[in-house]
């Protein structure tokens, strides 16, 4: 089955294509398993309909994330991911689901939203497709929040959850892909509003902005960067896919290796909770 989506168009539109070869697979800085306060995060845009789990599954495998933010993929990849992370690399990781369903029939069946059903080979009226969470760690409060119906641009939107360490503290997650054609701005500015409340927080996704863009300022304001400096390229326009972190600290440097399995880099950091 072919599974195509509205984001092959942003592929084209923004030049998100990163290299790709004959490059190894990454090899992975895990966090030390003696420190229970280390916290190792990664987003990646997976490509779904290009690309698919046995493409992924060694990828995340080899960075081994205890937290794993992930768009552009349906909810059924997923939970293919992480049953092949499971079956062929033991390691278990929780599915949470985090489709970004338009909020009304009529939205679903615009054609700015035609592909969000076909995308993951169901209808317009039952979209399987946006993000997912694979965490290691227990997870609770899960939830997705749409961001406003906008005629530019197909529906988006954000997941959220709580993920408990092994330190014991509860670190807050929010994740999202944001859209395109000048939607960035006020989707941004609502999911820093969310994000706001009790540290420890990490933001993490897909933002579809480069670092020198105003629109970044809300979530600069009250948070700080994996990679301030926009020194990992996650696209052929830069680093578009970013970790903010709130009451958390990197532990060495983030990364962004090399892979085929996506138009995307994925980015990867290691965090410890602050004193």
């Amino acid at each position: 089955m072919q599974r195509r989506w509205q984001a092959l168009g942003l592929a084209l539109l923004v030049g998100l294509a990163v290299a790709c070869g004959s490059e190894p697979e990454p090899v992975a800085t895990t966090p030390d398993p003696a420190d229970p306060a280390a916290l190792r995060v990664m987003t990646w845009n997976v490509q779904t309909g290009e690309h698919d789990p046995p493409e992924w599954a060694p990828v995340v495998a080899q960075l081994r994330p205890d937290v794993l933010a992930l768009q552009e993929i349906c909810t059924a990849d997923a939970e293919e991911l992480a049953r092949l992370l499971q079956l062929e690399h033991g390691l278990t990781y929780e599915v949470v689901p985090g489709p970004i369903r338009p909020p009304t029939p009529a939205e679903a069946n615009a054609s700015v939203n035609a592909a969000l059903g076909p995308a993951c080979d169901t209808s317009p009226d039952d979209v399987q497709f946006g993000l997912a969470v694979l965490s290691l760690l227990p997870v609770t409060g899960p939830r997705v929040t749409t961001y406003p119906p906008d005629a530019r641009d197909e529906q988006r939107g954000y997941l959220s959850l709580q993920v408990t360490t092994r330190a014991g503290p509860t670190v807050s997650v929010h994740t999202t892909h944001l859209g395109l054609d000048g939607t960035q701005d006020d989707q941004l500015r609502r999911l820093a509003v969310d994000a706001a409340g009790a540290a420890p927080a990490v933001v993490l996704g897909d933002l579809n902005l480069i670092a020198s863009q105003p629109e970044l300022a809300p979530l600069r304001q009250g948070f700080t960067e994996v990679d301030p400096d926009a020194r990992l390229a996650t696209s052929l326009l830069g680093k578009i896919d970013y970790i903010f972190l709130r009451g958390l600290a990197p532990v060495g440097a983030p990364e962004a290796p090399t892979v085929t399995a996506s138009d995307h880099r994925p980015l990867v950091a290691t965090l410890r909770l602050s004193p």
